[in-house]
């Protein structure tokens, strides 16, 4: 695998996307470009329900989709929320970090895995009303059949990490479900082998794609990249850019694990236009 930068040379952003971009036009009809929604698309923000993806970067969107052989998103938000802030036709989609999949064209799906636990999930949101977890300074996004709860607005964002830690998880786990913390949130979702990396595998074997992009900004973005080098080592794949949206708060760890750094929002962006030039 050839890298073009790694997040410990000091080139700067603008040569980093200029030279990403200009290999990937030139594989355009073989190349799929995947990006994850927040921290990449869209700036992050208190509250998820806030968060906005600029128009321009949808507009560009559906510009790539004409000229390059896959575009994609792979987000931890349910599909419903993807297609909201998102709503450019013809892309590949993975929402709940790969519990939900779309073609394009097609409506939202739950993997067949995942249903058996939808019981579950319901239980689970039923036990934990706002009147339990505002107190802690936690909110609970329902994604159907996932949940998210945040606690970025906490006023003691530790206490509250700490509710979530004991209380909670050990609800969670008691009843059968998985936990994934990502930023300032705890996941509750189906105990399934499902990720992100699930379903850039899927987008990669149904398109055909031979070189292929991805770019996230948290833990869970961590399995597309490990899937995209899998299928590089597999000969599945020509090449894998594994692309960190850097940016205040993202974990070492995840900046330690991409290939290629570029700054955040403002960088993705200026990468769409540069794809897109």
């Amino acid at each position: 695998m050839t890298l073009l930068a790694s997040p410990d040379v000091t080139a700067s952003s603008h040569d980093v996307i200029n030279n990403l971009a200009r290999d990937l036009r030139h594989d355009a009809m073989r190349a799929a470009l995947l990006f994850d929604i927040d921290g990449v698309l869209a700036p992050i923000v208190a509250r998820a329900d806030n968060a906005r993806v600029p128009d321009e970067v949808i507009a560009l969107l559906g510009e790539l989709r004409d000229r390059y052989l896959v575009v994609g998103i792979v987000s931890g938000r349910g599909l419903a929320d993807v297609d909201r802030m998102v709503p450019v036709p013809g892309l590949f989609r993975g929402g709940n970090h790969g519990l939900e999949v779309a073609r394009p064209g097609d409506a939202p799906e739950i993997v067949a895995e995942a249903r058996p636990h939808s019981a579950a999930m319901r239980a689970f949101v039923t036990a934990y009303p706002d009147a339990v977890l505002r107190p802690h300074g936690v909110w609970m996004e329902d994604k159907g059949v996932s949940v998210s709860l945040h606690f970025r607005e906490a006023p003691d964002p530790t206490a509250a990490e700490a509710f979530l830690a004991s209380e909670v998880s050990a609800a969670a786990l008691a009843a059968g479900l998985r936990l994934r913390r990502g930023r300032m949130i705890l996941e509750v979702l189906p105990d399934v082998d499902v990720d992100k990396g699930t379903v850039v595998r899927e987008i990669i074997r149904m398109s055909g794609a031979r070189v292929a992009m991805y770019v996230g900004d948290d833990q869970t973005d961590m399995h597309a990249w490990r899937a995209l080098h899998d299928l590089e080592v597999a000969g599945a794949l020509d090449r894998a850019l594994c692309v960190v949206a850097d940016q205040p708060g993202v974990d070492p760890n995840v900046r330690d694990a991409a290939d290629i750094a570029i700054g955040g929002t403002d960088d993705v962006l200026a990468l769409l236009r540069t794809l897109a030039a």
